[in-house]
């Protein structure tokens, strides 16, 4: 064969294989998406808006890109104004749980304890926590699961991450001033507790998110679809985000842990009292309980109601 020939016939094959590949790539360009921008880039193209600066803040402080731009294509998150007040001024309004624990609650957890005997004696059994103090959490949280809250869940903690914008701040101080009933020779000292509490708010929201990636990284929980109070909680025992991935347990064995499942949420409680600091005198169990809700209220709450279903 004359070299010639021989290289005619590589060229011929060449050009065959190389057309070959070319039909190829068609068809996959035809059936196959086209590769998504990353991360970085889909948060750096937005436009410019309170969500998309929040999720920028968020981005710098180490929370995970992908995981933002995710959230920000949901239609389901959107930058909430009035959850961001209501988180960072709530303090200065004291809290009322008297009705919690009136006639009709106290019936209302009492049927649930008989409905639900066998799960609670398991959750008391396993963790030392009295099945009334459970149902007690239980019903001032959620109703015993029938109030849920339907809020989106990251929504909340990526509009908390700008507490401590200045430009909001007046604003939360007049509202922090009123509640509390105070004059204006107070508005400096107001001004800088209230801007020190949003500063830690922005943080810990940001800490929260960094759960939420966790989370959803664990495959059990669908972050992008999920709603809670406008405080961040989700679940029959409102937890946040931290608290799930430090304190949830599966209750039912099935392999995940689920807070809308009452068997999770129950053992869920009585583990993270349990691991709080429940104990058996009443300092210890009013500790855990206060760690659950740094709210003296709460605490008499949990413990009034318990009493009354007890008796």
């Amino acid at each position: 064969m004359s070299v010639v020939h021989y290289r005619s016939r590589i060229l011929v094959g060449g050009a065959i294989v190389l057309s070959t590949l070319l039909v190829a790539f068609v068809i996959m360009g035809a059936v196959l998406p086209p590769m998504t921008a990353t991360g970085t880039s889909v948060i750096t193209d937005s436009v410019d808006t309170p969500l998309v600066r929040a999720i920028k803040i968020a981005q710098q402080h180490g929370v995970d890109s992908t995981f933002l731009a995710r959230l920000l294509e949901s239609p389901r998150t959107t930058f909430q104004q009035r959850v961001l007040k209501i988180n960072v001024t709530n303090f200065a309004q004291k809290p009322n749980y008297t009705h919690h624990h009136n006639a009709v609650s106290v019936q209302k957890v009492r049927a649930f304890i008989r409905k639900h005997d066998s799960l609670l004696t398991a959750g008391e059994k396993a963790y030392g926590v009295p099945a009334e103090v459970i149902a007690s959490i239980l019903w001032i949280e959620t109703k015993c699961g029938t109030v849920m809250g339907s809020t989106h869940v990251p929504s909340v903690y990526l509009s908390l991450v700008l507490s401590a914008d200045s430009a909001r701040l007046d604003q939360y101080v007049e509202t922090v001033m009123v509640k509390l009933e105070v004059d204006s020779s107070k508005r400096d000292s107001i001004r800088g507790y209230v801007e020190s509490k949003a500063t830690k708010k922005k943080l810990w929201a940001i800490e929260q998110l960094k759960a939420l990636d966790s989370i959803q990284r664990d495959g059990t929980v669908d972050i992008i679809s999920l709603h809670g109070s406008w405080a961040g909680a989700f679940g029959m025992g409102q937890f946040i985000p931290t608290s799930y991935r430090r304190w949830a347990v599966d209750g039912n064995q099935d392999r995940e842990i689920d807070l809308d499942n009452l068997s999770d949420a129950i053992h869920s409680v009585a583990n993270y009292l349990q691991k709080n600091g429940w104990g058996p005198t009443i300092k210890q169990r009013r500790a855990a309980v206060h760690h659950y809700n740094n709210s003296n209220a709460y605490v008499d709450a949990v413990f009034t109601l318990a009493a009354k279903v007890r008796d």
